[in-house]
């Protein structure tokens, strides 16, 4: 009886050990999810307190400001173009004691300054003023909430970013001559609040023809929920929309069962599937993880790697067939490349934000 039973509970054991390697990303997810799963429902009551976006400590990026979006790898260029950037992180806050992050949370504003400002935002910097706000993202567990609570919590931090957006434009593009020019920029969670930004707020109003380019990065944006901005076809056209997410091979990537994504070639600034080889690509920056700095690290460093990836669009994502080096060892499921989504084009994206503005102010 014991020798059926042991045999029994072996058989048992595989099986879930196969299973749970079949569908080990979705087992990691339901892991995950158990640890930073809000235990209460989202209650405007409970929401951390709004940030005032006169003040600078409700920035994370500012001209007047020391911070890490002024970092320029060696050897790059900056040139001034009266062109101002609007740049929305993305979800750095990861716990469970909100459905907001407190603009006081010490870990997620780290992961803002020291991973997101130097590794996205910094690349604005070759052509614009950098102004990205603080403001009170919803937490990562939102988006694999089913229960309501997390588009809730995304309402809220919408609503932040649009009070941002409107001081910006207020205080920083509204002059007695007009609008000044300006870029809309985001990644992941920050892409989404800047794709409804295009929507509702400059798409059809007086700020459009202001608009240098939307940079709508590391999200599900599709060609059809740009408000009529159209997506950009050549490297220097302005008043339009670029964006992209970045997988391994042929992934599946984040996205697999969704189409018509915007699918902007970094290399090429092409909406099309070409192929687009290691040779386009002028430097990426890698780092070791999203999170708080490995032992040893110097996060201030910023290594440019030329021909590092490749790139082709495929199935309205972004492949990358062969990544040529190992500074971009985290993924996400579907062999996502979702962190490095700036990072892997990130001297590429440098030069085009530049090459964009400049075309913008040419007579």
């Amino acid at each position: 009886m014991w020798k059926k039973i042991l045999i029994g509970s072996g058989i048992t054991l595989v099986a879930v050990v196969a299973v749970g390697f079949l569908f080990r990303e979705e087992v990691v997810f339901m892991l995950i999810s158990s640890q930073i799963a809000p235990d209460h429902d989202f209650a405007t009551s409970l929401a951390p307190t709004a940030p005032d976006y006169t003040q600078d400590a409700a920035w994370a990026a500012l001209p007047g400001k020391a911070d890490p979006s002024d970092d320029q790898p060696a050897g790059s260029k900056a040139v001034a173009t009266g062109v101002k950037a609007f740049f929305v992180h993305p979800t750095s806050y990861l716990k469970k004691d909100n459905w907001n992050q407190p603009l006081s949370d010490e870990a997620a504003n780290w992961i803002v300054d020291e991973r997101v400002l130097r590794h996205q935002a910094s690349v604005f910097n070759a052509c614009c003023e950098v102004h990205a706000p603080r403001y009170r993202q919803a937490t990562f567990f939102s988006f694999l909430d089913s229960s309501g609570n997390g588009e809730k919590a995304l309402q809220l931090a919408y609503e932040d970013v649009a009070r941002a957006f409107d001081h910006f434009v207020a205080s920083q593009l509204t002059t007695d001559s007009g609008i000044s020019p300006f870029i809309l920029a985001g990644h992941s969670q920050g892409t989404q609040h800047a794709a409804r930004l295009l929507r509702e707020k400059i798409a059809g109003t007086e700020l459009q023809p202001s608009l240098v380019a939307a940079y709508l990065v590391g999200f599900l944006v599709r060609n059809d929920e740009l408000g009529g901005i159209p997506v950009c076809t050549s490297a220097s056209q302005t008043g339009c929309a670029v964006g992209w997410n970045a997988m391994v091979g042929d992934g599946p990537g984040i996205y697999a069962a969704e189409s018509d994504l915007l699918c902007v070639n970094p290399l090429t600034w092409l909406a099309n599937d070409q192929y687009a080889a290691h040779e386009l690509n002028i430097g990426a920056i890698g780092y070791p993880t999203y999170g708080s700095a490995m032992e040893g690290e110097d996060v201030t460093q910023m290594t440019v790697e030329p021909g590092a990836a490749d790139a082709q669009c495929v199935n309205s994502q972004l492949s990358i067939p062969e990544l040529r080096v190992a500074s971009f060892p985290s993924r996400m499921p579907g062999e996502s490349l979702h962190v490095y989504d700036y990072s892997l084009f990130h001297m590429n994206i440098r030069e085009n934000v530049l090459s964009r503005a400049t075309a913008f102010q040419a007579p």
